[in-house]
């Protein structure tokens, strides 16, 4: 009898957990500013991954900076930033910050350049060209980490970019198109980045 009590212990513990985290949730979607509400979403991911690597809540503090700039800070609408987020982790959730800084600005380089579409959603979801999106549907399936946050704020808040111009890259040595048809630049991690 005292297992089956603590078991139901534990489900109403989750269940009240459960009730509380979808209260704040309700509270932050009606909020009438969206960037308050994506600023919770943000910190909230920060504090899940750190409660899971068992990280102090100094190192909370600095995160936050990264994710607390206002809409107009970043010059760009929430689904730009969503997007964003969502290509850096599926094509680099092992490259660290810088890995996934590079894989945004490529795709900011391409909106720039004319032989590419001049929207973030554009070149993300150009027919054939990122492997996440079209072929394996990663994309669709993966949630930003706290070093996605960091990457966007690096290149939103502070014009970061080490890319040297690139606007391709891929997995080092797996795209001999790209050796024979681009400028190779230079690699980082497990990418390999051309012009």
């Amino acid at each position: 009898m005292r297992k089956s009590t603590r078991r139901k212990l534990k489900v109403y513990a989750v269940d009240a957990a459960m009730i509380l985290l979808a209260a704040q949730v309700t509270v932050v979607l009606k909020a009438d500013n969206k960037a308050e509400a994506s600023t919770y979403t943000t910190i909230q991911a920060i504090q899940d991954e750190q409660a899971e690597t068992g990280s102090d809540a100094e190192t909370l503090e600095n995160d936050t900076k990264y994710i607390s700039a206002s809409e107009d800070e970043l010059n760009w609408n929430n689904k730009d930033s969503d997007i964003l987020l969502k290509i850096a982790m599926a094509e680099a959730e092992g490259e660290g910050t810088e890995g996934k800084a590079l894989v945004m600005k490529v795709v900011l380089n391409r909106v720039e350049n004319k032989e590419f579409p001049n929207s973030v959603e554009g070149v993300v979801f150009q027919q054939g060209q990122f492997e996440p999106v079209l072929d394996d549907g990663r994309y669709w399936n993966v949630e930003p980490d706290a070093e996605c946050y960091k990457a966007l704020y690096m290149v939103q808040c502070e014009n970061w970019d080490d890319t040297e111009g690139a606007l391709y890259f891929c997995r080092t040595g797996s795209s001999p198109w790209m050796e024979n048809n681009t400028e190779y630049l230079f690699t980082m991690g497990n990418h390999s980045f051309y012009r």
